[in-house]
């Protein structure tokens, strides 16, 4: 993580060192870095070559506009090809430079276009005699004709030529022959024997009875008959709700039962009615009833009492009341019991215990695990600030000398801070001794430090 430092003024009475690459707009650079990677300045003797201009607020070094042709003559390479193979790297040569190539016959001569490619296209050809064979290598051939560069002789290849023709619709084409392959969409209708359709036939079935119809436009054919077009048979008629109805009674009861079922045959309904069926009820004493709803009315003026299941009354609940212990008592007329009781009429239990103060502050304890800094007394609770913060005050440094410091914190990273006489931050070389001490040093001497070691 970085640290910034945010103060107005920073300053180092020290050494700063920097590890690390540079790599941001923002780093810091060395000594070491300058002398290896910057330019400081254009030598005297190349002064009218070179020049240090400013692009985008960075300086950058520029060669100023010069001609400096280099010529080279190759006894080795026998064509370009092999020279940009063998010799040439694209950034070897410059714009300008010319190559003679000695091997060839008769000699070319190339010169560098300043292009970057790396290839062919960095040279431009200057002259050339051409012998038969340079000739020949000027001619190619394509798909359906050979070339042999030796001879210089085109040839027509067969193979190669029927692969250039392919078959239509209705046609299949195999290595130079054409075959029929069309269907019957691909050949014309004669006059007698014709082409299958599904308006033809469609067209060719018709209906002739009632009850049917017939879509030659679909060739669909339904059923619309009804029972119109059926003759009835004796043995089975047809259904009608008339003769369903008819069909139909109520069967007969016998005294004292009552027939309460109700039946049209107009229009074959069955049904019951309420007033019916209530009308067959009634209520004795202690009961009402009305419209089939009984309803209980009685009082325990109509229920004699017994003498083993008396009725309740207050009198009687509170007369078998009583109490027969301290602390309680009882109003036989109001039926009120009343707790008058206090702690020394009522028995601790020891899953219970009345609260006392020493119990209280008995209960409290600090934890005993390593690094808690509360500790307990009385019932207080302390945490003292002695037990994270150690004060070293009016502290005197020698220049580059270490200042031993006690703290007894029990810890060995500690924080430490540091300040002069006005106020002001003192940045200290720290050394973690031990959980109970530390030291610092200082590249100066100072007086007057007022130190803290903190957890």
């Amino acid at each position: 993580m970085a640290q910034r430092f945010l103060a107005p003024e920073l300053i180092a009475e020290g050494v700063i060192k920097q590890k690390g690459t540079v790599s941001h707009d923002e780093h810091l650079i060395t000594r070491g870095y300058l002398h290896s990677n910057v330019l400081n300045a254009i030598h005297a003797d190349s002064a009218n070559y070179l020049e240090v201009v400013s692009d985008g607020g960075i300086n950058k070094l520029k060669v100023k506009p010069l001609t400096v042709t280099d010529v080279t003559v190759d006894s080795s390479q026998t064509s370009l090809a092999n020279f940009i193979s063998n010799v040439y790297t694209g950034s070897n040569f410059q714009e300008g430079d010319i190559v003679f190539l000695a091997a060839t016959s008769p000699i070319e001569s190339y010169i560098h276009n300043g292009g970057t490619a790396g290839n062919a296209d960095d040279w431009e050809l200057i002259n050339s005699g051409l012998s038969d064979a340079q000739i020949r290598a000027k001619f190619s051939a394509s798909a359906g004709i050979n070339y042999n560069s030796s001879t210089g002789e085109f040839t027509a290849d067969q193979t190669e030529i029927k692969g250039f023709f392919s078959a239509g619709t209705g046609l299949a084409y195999s290595n130079g022959e054409f075959s029929l392959s069309a269907t019957s969409d691909q050949i014309s209708e004669g006059s007698n024997n014709l082409f299958h359709t599904a308006a033809r036939a469609r067209a060719s079935i018709s209906v002739d009875a009632a009850g049917l119809n017939y879509n030659s436009g679909t060739g669909v054919i339904s059923l619309t008959a009804d029972t119109s077009h059926v003759s009835e048979d004796s043995s089975a008629l047809y259904f009608t709700q008339a003769r369903a109805r008819g069909s139909v009674s109520l069967g007969a009861v016998s005294s004292p039962d009552v027939q309460l079922l109700q039946y049209n045959s107009s229009n074959g309904e069955f049904k019951v009615e309420a007033s019916d069926v209530f009308a067959q009820f009634a209520a004795g004493t202690g009961l009402s009833y009305a419209d089939g709803v009984y309803t209980l009315n009685a009082n325990t003026s109509q229920v004699t009492e017994d003498s083993s299941a008396l009725y309740f009354t207050q009198a009687r609940s509170r007369g078998s009341i009583s109490v027969d212990a301290a602390g309680l008592s009882y109003n036989s007329g109001t039926g009120v019991i009343t707790l008058t009781a206090d702690t020394s009429q009522i028995s601790e239990d020891a899953s219970a215990l009345y609260f006392t103060n020493a119990r209280a502050q008995a209960a409290i304890t600090a934890d005993p695990a390593a690094g808690n800094l509360a500790s307990v007394s009385g019932g207080q609770v302390l945490v003292a600030l002695s037990s994270f913060r150690k004060g070293f005050a009016n502290q005197t440094l020698v220049a580059n000398t270490a200042l031993a410091l006690t703290h007894n914190l029990g810890e060995r990273l500690v924080h430490v801070s540091a300040m002069d006489g006005s106020g002001n931050k003192v940045e200290l070389e720290v050394t973690y001794t031990n959980a109970n001490a530390v030291s610092v040093k200082s590249t100066v001497g100072l007086t007057g430090i007022d130190i803290a070691v903190s957890i």
